[in-house]
């Protein structure tokens, strides 16, 4: 009995241990760090790095030379540069494990020119990331999206590579424009508004609601489990190709030289300028 206490007290300590080792990383990693919580951005820097467990984070591009960011509520903030990468992260101190309350709000400043590359990894909460307006979006070169539970909704926004992957949760884009895109969900709900460029969609279980600004690019999706609506410019002119194992696959378009064999669905609109690719397990895909 007095050795099982003696592991049970040896767990509580090194498990404390680690848990402080990780909130004092800084005291052994390497890079820069800013007592006031912000870092210049230069013609070096390349790359752009939110990381956020747990927190109500807003990404605000603004008129300025450096990323601040500012935290209201419990965690250690730290801004820090190595390379040419700046990083903004929330670390929680050890003690905070143990309540249930997490609540924190994250605000990040970043300048409004910067126009290189940014990922951002989000646990759970929420996190909102705007550009000025659709007429002004925040452009990027590459925008790198991790959620593995919470909200991302990301607006006014335009990228020459646009990559999401997502464990559960929500993610709602609006007015957004890709020269690639790439969207994968295991569980969860994606809704894309005003969605410019190619796409590709794999899902393992959930909802995809797509509404095309315009068809400026090919489109494909693969769904073990769910349910895709794509919505389409009338003038859009696409050849489809269609694959149903489980599920259906139907198009509101009348297409020529429709083909229609248990489940099997292709056929072409328009010119067929841009092929439309679907694969489904199980579930429901819908062109309209």
């Amino acid at each position: 009995m007095k050795n099982l206490f003696a592991i049970i007290i040896a767990v509580l300590v090194v498990g404390s241990v680690l848990l402080i080792l990780n909130d004092h990383t800084s005291l052994f990693a390497s890079g820069k760090r800013t007592g006031d919580n912000s870092v210049a951005v230069n013609d070096r820097v390349n790359s752009l790095k939110i990381d956020v467990p747990s927190s109500n984070t807003v990404i605000i591009p603004e008129e300025r030379d450096d990323v601040k960011a500012e935290l209201k509520g419990k965690g250690n903030l730290i801004v820090s540069s190595k390379g040419d990468e700046i990083k903004v992260e929330v670390k929680r101190k050890w003690f905070s494990w143990m309540s249930f309350n997490h609540d924190s709000e994250l605000t990040v400043f970043i300048p409004e020119h910067f126009d290189r590359s940014m990922d951002i990894n989000i646990g759970s909460g929420s996190l909102v990331f705007e550009g000025e307006s659709s007429s002004e979006p925040m452009v990027l070169d590459t925008l790198r999206t991790d959620m593995s539970s919470g909200n991302l909704e990301l607006t006014d926004i335009k990228t020459a590579k646009f990559v999401h992957s997502g464990s559960s949760g929500s993610l709602i884009v609006d007015r957004f424009s890709a020269k690639e895109g790439a969207v994968e969900i295991s569980s969860g709900d994606v809704e894309l508004i005003e969605y410019s460029g190619p796409l590709k969609g794999e899902l393992s279980s959930g909802k995809m609601d797509v509404e095309m600004a315009e068809l400026k690019g090919d489109i494909s999706f693969d769904l073990s489990s769910g349910n895709v609506d794509l919505d389409l410019p009338d003038d859009s002119s696409f050849t489809l190709t269609g694959e149903a194992s489980s599920g259906n696959i139907s198009s509101e378009f009348p297409l020529k030289s429709q083909k229609v064999d248990d489940g099997d669905i292709s056929g072409t609109h328009g010119s067929g300028q841009y092929d439309i690719e679907i694969s489904v397990s199980s579930g429901d895909v819908r062109i309209y």
